[in-house]
Protein backbone atom coordinates (compact mmCIF):
# COMPACT_ATOMS: atom_id res chain seq x y z
CA UNK A 1 0.00 0.00 0.00
CA UNK A 2 1.65 3.06 -0.89
CA UNK A 3 1.26 6.43 0.97
CA UNK A 4 -1.58 8.13 -0.49
CA UNK A 5 -3.99 4.53 0.01
CA UNK A 6 -5.70 3.66 2.09
CA UNK A 7 -9.23 1.69 3.18
CA UNK A 8 -12.08 3.70 4.49
CA UNK A 9 -13.07 2.87 8.03
CA UNK A 10 -15.81 1.35 9.49
CA UNK A 11 -18.69 3.14 10.38
CA UNK A 12 -18.64 2.91 14.59
CA UNK A 13 -21.58 -0.03 15.39
CA UNK A 14 -24.47 0.67 17.86
CA UNK A 15 -25.69 3.50 19.45
CA UNK A 16 -23.20 3.61 22.46
CA UNK A 17 -20.15 5.99 21.95
CA UNK A 18 -18.77 6.85 25.57
CA UNK A 19 -18.23 4.40 27.93
CA UNK A 20 -16.93 5.92 31.61
CA UNK A 21 -15.75 4.09 33.91
CA UNK A 22 -15.75 5.28 37.26
CA UNK A 23 -12.79 4.58 39.87
CA UNK A 24 -13.64 2.96 42.96
CA UNK A 25 -12.15 5.06 45.46
CA UNK A 26 -10.93 8.75 43.67
CA UNK A 27 -14.88 9.97 42.67
CA UNK A 28 -15.32 8.77 46.32
CA UNK A 29 -12.39 11.30 47.61
CA UNK A 30 -12.41 14.08 45.25
CA UNK A 31 -15.99 14.30 43.96
CA UNK A 32 -18.23 13.05 46.70
CA UNK A 33 -18.33 14.58 50.27
CA UNK A 34 -17.90 13.23 53.37
CA UNK A 35 -21.11 11.89 53.93
CA UNK A 36 -22.62 11.38 51.11
CA UNK A 37 -26.70 11.68 50.37
CA UNK A 38 -28.17 10.11 47.25
CA UNK A 39 -29.04 13.49 45.52
CA UNK A 40 -25.11 13.33 45.49
CA UNK A 41 -25.20 10.58 43.42
CA UNK A 42 -27.66 11.70 41.68
CA UNK A 43 -25.67 14.85 40.77
CA UNK A 44 -22.95 12.90 39.87
CA UNK A 45 -24.72 10.80 37.21
CA UNK A 46 -26.36 14.26 35.60
CA UNK A 47 -23.06 15.57 35.23
CA UNK A 48 -21.87 12.77 33.09
CA UNK A 49 -24.87 12.14 31.37
CA UNK A 50 -24.99 15.84 30.35
CA UNK A 51 -21.63 15.74 29.31
CA UNK A 52 -22.36 12.61 26.47
CA UNK A 53 -21.85 9.81 28.52
CA UNK A 54 -24.39 6.92 27.53
CA UNK A 55 -22.77 4.51 29.42
CA UNK A 56 -21.73 4.41 33.04
CA UNK A 57 -19.38 1.56 34.88
CA UNK A 58 -19.40 1.90 38.34
CA UNK A 59 -16.86 -0.18 40.41
CA UNK A 60 -18.16 -2.41 42.76
CA UNK A 61 -15.92 -4.65 43.53
CA UNK A 62 -12.21 -4.34 44.06
CA UNK A 63 -9.87 -6.25 46.41
CA UNK A 64 -12.31 -8.86 47.54
CA UNK A 65 -14.54 -6.28 48.85
CA UNK A 66 -17.97 -4.68 48.02
CA UNK A 67 -18.46 -1.22 46.81
CA UNK A 68 -21.08 1.29 46.58
CA UNK A 69 -23.05 -2.13 47.82
CA UNK A 70 -22.93 -4.16 50.41
CA UNK A 71 -24.43 -7.25 51.35
CA UNK A 72 -24.84 -9.56 54.02
CA UNK A 73 -22.70 -12.63 51.84
CA UNK A 74 -19.68 -10.38 51.22
CA UNK A 75 -17.48 -7.96 53.06
CA UNK A 76 -17.88 -4.25 52.61
CA UNK A 77 -14.91 -2.09 52.06
CA UNK A 78 -12.91 -0.75 55.18
CA UNK A 79 -11.24 1.81 53.49
CA UNK A 80 -11.66 5.25 55.40
CA UNK A 81 -13.23 6.39 51.74
CA UNK A 82 -15.57 4.07 51.66
CA UNK A 83 -17.01 5.36 55.09
CA UNK A 84 -18.96 8.27 53.30
CA UNK A 85 -21.01 5.61 52.45
CA UNK A 86 -22.04 3.94 55.38
CA UNK A 87 -24.77 6.63 56.52
CA UNK A 88 -26.86 6.00 53.57
CA UNK A 89 -25.91 1.99 53.84
CA UNK A 90 -27.59 1.96 57.47
CA UNK A 91 -30.61 3.20 55.70
CA UNK A 92 -31.03 0.69 53.65
CA UNK A 93 -29.81 2.66 50.19
CA UNK A 94 -27.65 0.94 47.95
CA UNK A 95 -25.63 4.03 46.34
CA UNK A 96 -25.35 1.54 43.07
CA UNK A 97 -29.24 1.77 43.20
CA UNK A 98 -29.28 4.99 43.39
CA UNK A 99 -27.20 5.38 40.26
CA UNK A 100 -28.09 2.91 38.63
CA UNK A 101 -32.13 4.77 38.70
CA UNK A 102 -30.77 7.85 37.94
CA UNK A 103 -29.11 6.33 34.54
CA UNK A 104 -32.61 5.00 33.75
CA UNK A 105 -34.48 8.54 34.27
CA UNK A 106 -31.61 9.46 31.87
CA UNK A 107 -31.49 6.75 29.41
CA UNK A 108 -27.96 5.51 29.94
CA UNK A 109 -26.58 2.03 30.70
CA UNK A 110 -25.47 1.38 33.69
CA UNK A 111 -22.86 -1.91 34.77
CA UNK A 112 -21.17 -2.77 37.56
CA UNK A 113 -17.46 -2.76 37.55
CA UNK A 114 -15.02 -5.54 38.88
CA UNK A 115 -11.43 -4.95 39.42
CA UNK A 116 -10.62 -8.50 38.98
CA UNK A 117 -7.10 -8.45 40.65
CA UNK A 118 -6.38 -4.85 41.88
CA UNK A 119 -2.27 -4.68 42.53
CA UNK A 120 -2.43 -1.45 44.55
CA UNK A 121 -1.14 -1.29 48.32
CA UNK A 122 -4.21 -1.37 50.54
CA UNK A 123 -4.20 -0.83 53.92
CA UNK A 124 -6.80 -3.61 54.48
CA UNK A 125 -7.54 -6.71 52.70
CA UNK A 126 -10.46 -8.86 52.99
CA UNK A 127 -11.05 -12.32 54.83
CA UNK A 128 -10.69 -14.12 52.26
CA UNK A 129 -7.43 -12.66 50.95
CA UNK A 130 -5.75 -12.90 54.60
CA UNK A 131 -7.03 -16.36 55.37
CA UNK A 132 -5.87 -17.91 52.06
CA UNK A 133 -2.39 -16.51 52.12
CA UNK A 134 -1.59 -20.02 49.62
CA UNK A 135 -3.26 -18.28 46.88
CA UNK A 136 -1.61 -15.32 46.82
CA UNK A 137 0.49 -14.75 43.61
CA UNK A 138 3.91 -13.79 43.86
CA UNK A 139 5.15 -10.71 42.76
CA UNK A 140 6.04 -10.30 39.03
CA UNK A 141 9.24 -8.89 39.14
CA UNK A 142 10.52 -10.93 41.64
CA UNK A 143 10.25 -13.90 39.64
CA UNK A 144 11.56 -11.98 36.98
CA UNK A 145 14.94 -10.89 38.78
CA UNK A 146 13.84 -7.47 38.56
CA UNK A 147 15.48 -5.04 41.36
CA UNK A 148 12.90 -2.54 41.99
CA UNK A 149 14.70 0.77 43.01
CA UNK A 150 13.46 2.26 45.99
CA UNK A 151 11.13 5.21 44.58
CA UNK A 152 9.15 1.71 43.40
CA UNK A 153 8.08 1.40 46.93
CA UNK A 154 4.96 3.35 47.29
CA UNK A 155 3.58 0.43 44.79
CA UNK A 156 4.52 -3.00 45.76
CA UNK A 157 1.91 -4.47 44.47
CA UNK A 158 -0.58 -5.67 47.09
CA UNK A 159 -2.02 -9.32 47.42
CA UNK A 160 -2.55 -10.51 43.82
CA UNK A 161 -4.44 -14.09 43.66
CA UNK A 162 -3.60 -17.09 41.67
CA UNK A 163 -6.49 -17.37 39.53
CA UNK A 164 -4.92 -21.45 38.92
CA UNK A 165 -6.99 -21.96 41.61
CA UNK A 166 -11.00 -22.43 41.69
CA UNK A 167 -11.91 -21.46 45.08
CA UNK A 168 -10.24 -17.83 43.76
CA UNK A 169 -11.99 -17.91 40.40
CA UNK A 170 -15.42 -18.90 42.70
CA UNK A 171 -15.12 -16.20 45.06
CA UNK A 172 -15.26 -13.65 42.16
CA UNK A 173 -18.16 -15.31 40.49
CA UNK A 174 -19.71 -15.64 43.52
CA UNK A 175 -19.44 -11.71 44.02
CA UNK A 176 -20.63 -11.32 40.66
CA UNK A 177 -23.73 -13.75 41.20
CA UNK A 178 -24.52 -11.86 44.60
CA UNK A 179 -24.52 -8.38 42.71
CA UNK A 180 -26.82 -9.61 40.21
CA UNK A 181 -29.51 -10.88 42.56
CA UNK A 182 -29.13 -7.82 44.69
CA UNK A 183 -29.37 -4.90 42.00
CA UNK A 184 -30.59 -4.96 38.59
CA UNK A 185 -27.63 -3.37 37.05
CA UNK A 186 -27.72 -3.46 32.86
CA UNK A 187 -24.27 -5.91 32.90
CA UNK A 188 -21.17 -6.20 34.10
CA UNK A 189 -17.42 -5.43 33.54
CA UNK A 190 -14.42 -7.18 34.16
CA UNK A 191 -11.52 -5.06 34.44
CA UNK A 192 -8.26 -6.63 33.81
CA UNK A 193 -6.19 -3.73 34.35
CA UNK A 194 -3.75 -5.37 36.70
CA UNK A 195 -0.75 -7.40 35.58
CA UNK A 196 -0.78 -10.68 37.47
CA UNK A 197 -3.44 -13.81 37.23
CA UNK A 198 -1.38 -16.50 36.73
CA UNK A 199 2.07 -17.46 37.57
CA UNK A 200 5.63 -16.57 35.05
CA UNK A 201 5.85 -17.62 32.48
CA UNK A 202 2.80 -19.81 32.48
CA UNK A 203 0.31 -17.61 32.45
CA UNK A 204 -0.56 -19.03 28.51
CA UNK A 205 -0.88 -22.49 29.74
CA UNK A 206 -3.42 -21.39 31.66
CA UNK A 207 -5.63 -19.21 29.29
CA UNK A 208 -9.04 -22.10 29.68
CA UNK A 209 -9.01 -21.25 33.32
CA UNK A 210 -9.94 -17.68 33.01
CA UNK A 211 -11.51 -18.20 29.76
CA UNK A 212 -13.76 -20.90 31.94
CA UNK A 213 -14.65 -17.79 34.63
CA UNK A 214 -15.51 -15.76 31.64
CA UNK A 215 -17.97 -18.44 30.51
CA UNK A 216 -19.87 -18.54 33.93
CA UNK A 217 -20.22 -14.76 34.09
CA UNK A 218 -21.84 -14.76 30.65
CA UNK A 219 -24.37 -17.78 31.89
CA UNK A 220 -25.01 -16.04 34.90
CA UNK A 221 -25.94 -12.81 33.23
CA UNK A 222 -27.40 -15.40 30.72
CA UNK A 223 -29.75 -16.74 33.47
CA UNK A 224 -30.71 -13.49 35.06
CA UNK A 225 -31.43 -11.90 31.73
CA UNK A 226 -34.11 -14.44 31.33
CA UNK A 227 -35.93 -13.45 34.05
CA UNK A 228 -35.56 -9.68 33.32
CA UNK A 229 -36.67 -10.32 29.51
CA UNK A 230 -33.11 -8.71 28.26
CA UNK A 231 -29.44 -9.44 27.46
CA UNK A 232 -27.27 -8.58 29.79
CA UNK A 233 -23.83 -6.99 29.19
CA UNK A 234 -20.73 -8.34 29.95
CA UNK A 235 -17.73 -6.17 29.01
CA UNK A 236 -13.97 -6.99 29.37
CA UNK A 237 -10.84 -4.00 30.28
CA UNK A 238 -7.95 -5.43 29.05
CA UNK A 239 -4.41 -4.48 27.64
CA UNK A 240 -3.80 -2.38 24.86
CA UNK A 241 -2.40 -5.45 22.67
CA UNK A 242 -3.52 -9.31 21.98
CA UNK A 243 -0.37 -10.25 22.63
CA UNK A 244 -0.31 -8.86 26.18
CA UNK A 245 -3.44 -9.81 26.94
CA UNK A 246 -2.19 -13.47 26.18
CA UNK A 247 0.42 -13.18 27.80
CA UNK A 248 -1.30 -12.88 30.75
CA UNK A 249 -3.68 -15.14 30.66
CA UNK A 250 -6.45 -13.17 28.91
CA UNK A 251 -7.76 -15.20 25.55
CA UNK A 252 -9.37 -12.35 24.33
CA UNK A 253 -9.98 -13.86 20.80
CA UNK A 254 -11.69 -16.38 22.04
CA UNK A 255 -14.05 -14.87 24.49
CA UNK A 256 -14.92 -12.58 20.89
CA UNK A 257 -15.44 -15.96 18.83
CA UNK A 258 -17.39 -17.84 21.34
CA UNK A 259 -19.88 -14.13 21.72
CA UNK A 260 -18.96 -14.54 25.53
CA UNK A 261 -18.39 -10.41 25.99
CA UNK A 262 -20.60 -7.63 24.22
CA UNK A 263 -17.79 -5.18 24.72
CA UNK A 264 -13.73 -4.69 24.89
CA UNK A 265 -11.86 -1.94 26.01
CA UNK A 266 -8.14 -2.20 25.26
CA UNK A 267 -6.01 -0.05 26.84
CA UNK A 268 -3.08 0.86 28.56
CA UNK A 269 -2.74 0.74 32.75
CA UNK A 270 -2.64 4.42 33.01
CA UNK A 271 -1.50 5.90 29.60
CA UNK A 272 -3.31 7.12 26.57
CA UNK A 273 -1.06 5.23 24.18
CA UNK A 274 -1.17 6.76 20.52
CA UNK A 275 1.23 4.28 19.04
CA UNK A 276 -1.03 0.56 20.75
CA UNK A 277 -2.32 -1.17 17.36
CA UNK A 278 -6.40 -0.52 18.78
CA UNK A 279 -6.97 -1.61 15.25
CA UNK A 280 -6.16 -5.50 15.91
CA UNK A 281 -9.07 -5.11 18.51
CA UNK A 282 -11.38 -3.92 15.91
CA UNK A 283 -10.90 -6.47 12.98
CA UNK A 284 -11.33 -9.40 15.46
CA UNK A 285 -14.62 -7.77 16.73
CA UNK A 286 -15.81 -6.77 13.35
CA UNK A 287 -17.44 -10.28 12.14
CA UNK A 288 -19.56 -10.99 15.71
CA UNK A 289 -21.46 -8.64 17.94
CA UNK A 290 -18.83 -7.50 20.02
CA UNK A 291 -17.98 -3.99 20.13
CA UNK A 292 -14.25 -2.11 20.56
CA UNK A 293 -14.36 1.41 22.76
CA UNK A 294 -10.29 1.96 22.97
CA UNK A 295 -9.48 3.76 26.60
CA UNK A 296 -8.64 7.38 27.27
CA UNK A 297 -6.68 8.64 29.59
CA UNK A 298 -5.65 11.73 31.33
CA UNK A 299 -2.20 11.62 30.39
CA UNK A 300 0.04 10.20 26.98
CA UNK A 301 2.87 9.15 29.61
CA UNK A 302 4.68 9.12 33.14
CA UNK A 303 6.97 12.25 31.78
CA UNK A 304 3.52 14.07 31.22
CA UNK A 305 1.95 12.90 34.31
CA UNK A 306 4.74 13.72 36.58
CA UNK A 307 4.97 17.53 34.65
CA UNK A 308 1.26 17.46 36.20
CA UNK A 309 0.29 18.31 32.65
CA UNK A 310 -3.38 16.69 30.75
CA UNK A 311 -3.99 15.62 27.35
CA UNK A 312 -5.39 18.55 25.48
CA UNK A 313 -9.09 18.53 23.30
CA UNK A 314 -6.29 18.21 20.25
CA UNK A 315 -4.90 15.16 21.18
CA UNK A 316 -8.04 13.31 22.36
CA UNK A 317 -9.07 14.35 18.87
CA UNK A 318 -6.43 12.43 17.46
CA UNK A 319 -6.49 9.81 19.56
CA UNK A 320 -9.80 9.43 18.73
CA UNK A 321 -9.66 9.80 15.17
CA UNK A 322 -6.91 7.18 15.09
CA UNK A 323 -9.43 4.92 17.38
CA UNK A 324 -12.37 5.85 14.75
CA UNK A 325 -10.22 4.88 12.13
CA UNK A 326 -8.95 1.35 13.20
CA UNK A 327 -12.63 0.29 13.34
CA UNK A 328 -13.49 1.59 16.38
CA UNK A 329 -17.09 1.76 18.09
CA UNK A 330 -16.14 4.70 20.34
CA UNK A 331 -14.20 5.61 23.56
CA UNK A 332 -13.86 4.52 27.12
CA UNK A 333 -12.22 7.29 29.23
CA UNK A 334 -10.65 5.66 32.33
CA UNK A 335 -9.42 8.21 35.84
CA UNK A 336 -10.44 11.05 33.06
CA UNK A 337 -10.93 13.39 36.09
CA UNK A 338 -7.99 13.34 37.59
CA UNK A 339 -5.85 15.43 35.01
CA UNK A 340 -7.87 18.59 34.98
CA UNK A 341 -9.45 18.30 38.86
CA UNK A 342 -6.51 21.28 39.24
CA UNK A 343 -5.98 23.42 36.38
CA UNK A 344 -7.41 24.64 33.34
CA UNK A 345 -10.07 23.38 31.57
CA UNK A 346 -10.90 21.84 34.91
CA UNK A 347 -13.06 19.35 35.71
CA UNK A 348 -16.60 18.64 34.95
CA UNK A 349 -15.97 21.08 32.05
CA UNK A 350 -13.80 19.15 30.55
CA UNK A 351 -16.25 16.18 30.62
CA UNK A 352 -18.20 18.10 27.45
CA UNK A 353 -15.12 17.35 25.12
CA UNK A 354 -16.93 13.93 24.75
CA UNK A 355 -19.92 15.57 22.80
CA UNK A 356 -17.38 16.19 19.62
CA UNK A 357 -15.30 12.88 20.53
CA UNK A 358 -18.44 10.52 19.85
CA UNK A 359 -18.56 11.83 16.84
CA UNK A 360 -16.08 10.78 13.83
CA UNK A 361 -17.03 13.66 11.41
CA UNK A 362 -16.55 16.21 13.97
CA UNK A 363 -13.76 14.97 15.12
CA UNK A 364 -11.92 14.70 11.55
CA UNK A 365 -13.01 18.28 11.63
CA UNK A 366 -10.65 19.97 14.12
CA UNK A 367 -6.90 20.13 14.91
CA UNK A 368 -5.00 16.92 15.75
CA UNK A 369 -2.38 16.94 17.93
CA UNK A 370 -0.42 13.44 18.20
CA UNK A 371 2.03 12.85 20.93
CA UNK A 372 4.47 9.86 20.40
CA UNK A 373 6.29 9.84 23.60
CA UNK A 374 8.01 7.17 25.89
CA UNK A 375 4.90 6.28 28.14
CA UNK A 376 6.61 4.48 30.55
CA UNK A 377 9.84 5.53 29.70
CA UNK A 378 12.78 5.42 32.42
CA UNK A 379 10.01 3.74 34.77
CA UNK A 380 11.52 0.62 36.36
CA UNK A 381 8.56 -0.88 36.99
CA UNK A 382 8.83 -4.11 35.14
CA UNK A 383 11.99 -3.46 33.89
CA UNK A 384 13.16 0.06 32.41
CA UNK A 385 10.22 1.80 30.00
CA UNK A 386 8.40 -1.53 30.38
CA UNK A 387 4.64 -1.59 31.64
CA UNK A 388 3.33 -3.06 34.17
CA UNK A 389 2.39 -6.43 31.90
CA UNK A 390 6.29 -6.45 31.18
CA UNK A 391 5.57 -4.57 27.51
CA UNK A 392 7.92 -2.22 26.44
CA UNK A 393 6.34 1.19 25.75
CA UNK A 394 8.99 3.72 25.21
CA UNK A 395 11.22 4.13 22.02
CA UNK A 396 14.78 5.97 22.51
CA UNK A 397 17.16 6.89 19.36
CA UNK A 398 20.11 7.54 20.68
CA UNK A 399 22.89 8.57 18.15
CA UNK A 400 26.33 8.55 19.55
CA UNK A 401 28.79 11.95 18.45
CA UNK A 402 31.52 9.45 18.16
CA UNK A 403 30.51 7.59 15.78
CA UNK A 404 30.54 8.11 12.17
CA UNK A 405 26.71 9.51 10.95
CA UNK A 406 24.76 7.54 13.04
CA UNK A 407 21.21 7.23 12.84
CA UNK A 408 18.11 5.64 13.87
CA UNK A 409 14.79 4.39 13.40
CA UNK A 410 11.20 5.88 15.19
CA UNK A 411 8.34 4.44 14.73
CA UNK A 412 4.69 5.56 14.62
CA UNK A 413 1.01 4.93 13.51
CA UNK A 414 -0.69 7.52 11.72
CA UNK A 415 -4.34 7.24 9.71
CA UNK A 416 -4.30 10.80 7.88
CA UNK A 417 -6.11 11.17 4.45
CA UNK A 418 -3.90 14.04 3.40
CA UNK A 419 -5.54 15.31 0.82
CA UNK A 420 -8.39 16.47 3.18
CA UNK A 421 -5.38 17.75 5.08
CA UNK A 422 -4.51 21.84 4.90
CA UNK A 423 -1.17 21.82 6.97
CA UNK A 424 0.95 19.29 8.82
CA UNK A 425 3.82 19.55 11.14
CA UNK A 426 6.55 16.93 12.59
CA UNK A 427 7.97 17.94 16.09
CA UNK A 428 11.17 16.07 16.93
CA UNK A 429 12.66 16.45 20.46
CA UNK A 430 16.38 15.89 21.04
CA UNK A 431 17.96 15.66 23.96
CA UNK A 432 21.57 16.87 23.91
CA UNK A 433 20.76 18.40 20.25
CA UNK A 434 22.22 21.91 19.48
CA UNK A 435 21.26 24.07 17.42
CA UNK A 436 25.06 23.31 15.26
CA UNK A 437 23.67 19.47 14.81
CA UNK A 438 22.40 19.03 11.87
CA UNK A 439 20.28 16.40 11.18
CA UNK A 440 18.81 14.19 7.81
CA UNK A 441 15.26 13.24 8.66
CA UNK A 442 13.28 11.04 6.37
CA UNK A 443 9.70 10.17 7.03
CA UNK A 444 9.19 6.55 4.66
CA UNK A 445 12.16 7.61 2.45
CA UNK A 446 11.07 11.01 2.03
CA UNK A 447 13.36 13.76 3.16
CA UNK A 448 12.15 16.40 5.43
CA UNK A 449 12.51 20.01 4.96
CA UNK A 450 12.62 22.03 8.46
CA UNK A 451 9.48 24.10 8.59
CA UNK A 452 9.21 27.90 9.37
CA UNK A 453 10.17 27.46 13.14
CA UNK A 454 13.64 25.66 12.06
CA UNK A 455 15.14 24.57 15.41
CA UNK A 456 14.42 26.24 18.86
CA UNK A 457 15.49 25.64 22.17
CA UNK A 458 13.37 24.04 24.75
CA UNK A 459 12.99 26.80 26.88
CA UNK A 460 11.66 29.02 24.26
CA UNK A 461 8.85 26.76 24.00
CA UNK A 462 7.71 25.46 27.25
CA UNK A 463 4.37 24.69 26.24
CA UNK A 464 5.31 21.73 24.43
CA UNK A 465 5.72 18.27 26.86
CA UNK A 466 8.92 16.94 27.35
CA UNK A 467 10.73 17.75 30.99
CA UNK A 468 14.30 19.34 30.61
CA UNK A 469 16.08 16.44 31.89
CA UNK A 470 19.68 14.67 32.18
CA UNK A 471 21.24 12.88 29.16
CA UNK A 472 24.45 12.06 30.99
CA UNK A 473 22.57 8.74 31.97
CA UNK A 474 22.46 4.87 30.67
CA UNK A 475 19.55 5.52 28.01
CA UNK A 476 16.78 4.75 29.47
CA UNK A 477 17.38 6.00 33.01
CA UNK A 478 17.72 9.52 32.44
CA UNK A 479 14.14 10.51 32.62
CA UNK A 480 13.48 7.68 35.78
CA UNK A 481 11.37 10.33 37.71
CA UNK A 482 9.49 12.11 34.82
CA UNK A 483 10.95 15.45 35.96
CA UNK A 484 13.75 17.96 35.79
CA UNK A 485 17.14 17.15 37.73
CA UNK A 486 18.98 19.60 39.05
CA UNK A 487 19.79 22.66 37.73
CA UNK A 488 23.66 20.99 37.31
CA UNK A 489 22.53 18.22 35.54
CA UNK A 490 19.70 20.13 33.07
CA UNK A 491 20.97 19.62 29.37
CA UNK A 492 20.39 21.36 26.13
CA UNK A 493 16.78 20.53 24.65
CA UNK A 494 16.34 21.14 21.49
CA UNK A 495 13.32 20.95 19.19
CA UNK A 496 13.22 20.51 15.30
CA UNK A 497 10.22 21.29 13.09
CA UNK A 498 9.39 20.50 9.50
CA UNK A 499 6.51 20.55 7.52
CA UNK A 500 5.03 17.17 6.40
CA UNK A 501 4.46 17.44 2.23
CA UNK A 502 1.07 15.31 1.16
CA UNK A 503 3.51 12.31 -0.05
CA UNK A 504 4.88 11.45 3.03
CA UNK A 505 2.91 10.23 5.64
CA UNK A 506 1.98 6.92 4.94
CA UNK A 507 -1.66 5.17 6.18
CA UNK A 508 -1.18 3.74 9.20
CA UNK A 509 2.20 2.42 10.34
CA UNK A 510 5.08 5.07 9.34
CA UNK A 511 8.76 5.08 9.58
CA UNK A 512 11.15 8.04 10.64
CA UNK A 513 14.79 7.46 9.79
CA UNK A 514 16.97 10.12 11.99
CA UNK A 515 20.82 10.26 11.21
CA UNK A 516 23.24 13.18 12.61
CA UNK A 517 24.93 14.20 9.12
CA UNK A 518 26.99 16.64 10.89
CA UNK A 519 27.70 16.73 14.99
CA UNK A 520 27.94 20.03 16.79
CA UNK A 521 32.29 19.35 17.45
CA UNK A 522 32.00 21.61 20.50
CA UNK A 523 29.39 19.24 22.24
CA UNK A 524 29.82 15.62 23.34
CA UNK A 525 27.90 12.89 24.66
CA UNK A 526 24.75 11.67 22.85
CA UNK A 527 22.06 12.74 21.59
CA UNK A 528 18.64 11.20 22.66
CA UNK A 529 15.34 11.57 20.46
CA UNK A 530 12.19 10.18 22.30
CA UNK A 531 9.50 12.07 21.42
CA UNK A 532 7.87 13.10 18.07
CA UNK A 533 4.54 15.31 17.52
CA UNK A 534 2.60 15.66 15.04
CA UNK A 535 -0.06 18.85 14.20
CA UNK A 536 -2.59 17.81 11.74
CA UNK A 537 -5.05 20.99 10.54
CA UNK A 538 -7.83 19.47 8.24
CA UNK A 539 -8.56 22.29 4.96
CA UNK A 540 -12.24 22.55 6.69
CA UNK A 541 -11.16 23.71 9.98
Amino acid sequence: MNNQEHLPAPAPRGERRILYNSDPSTIATQILPDQVESDHLRRLVDMLGDAGVDTLVQDAWNQGFTVYWSTAQLQYDQRPQHRRFLALLERGIQPLQVMLDRCRERGMTFLAGFRMNDTHDFPVYADFIQSHPEFELEKRWNVLGIKRPPEAAINQGGKPLDFTHEPVRDFVHQAMACLLEDIEVDGIEMSFRDPGYFPVPSARDRLHLMSDLVRKARATLDERGKVRGKRLLLGVRVFSSLDECLDLGLDVPTWMAESLIDYCVPMDVMYSDFNAEYAAFSALARDGACRVYPGLHPWTSQRMRKQDGAMTLSMCRALAHTFYAGGADGIAPFNDFVGHLWKPPFYPHSLHWFHELRDPERVAGGERHYVFDPTWGGVPFMGIDRSTSGALKAQRVVLDRSAQQPAGTFRFLLYERMEQVHHATLLLHGRGLTERDELAVSLNGNLLAEGPFGNADWRKRARFSSPVIAVNDPPGLQDRTGGPRSAAARSVVNLRWFSLPPDAPAWGRNTLDITLTDPDLQSSGALILDEVEIWVQPKWC
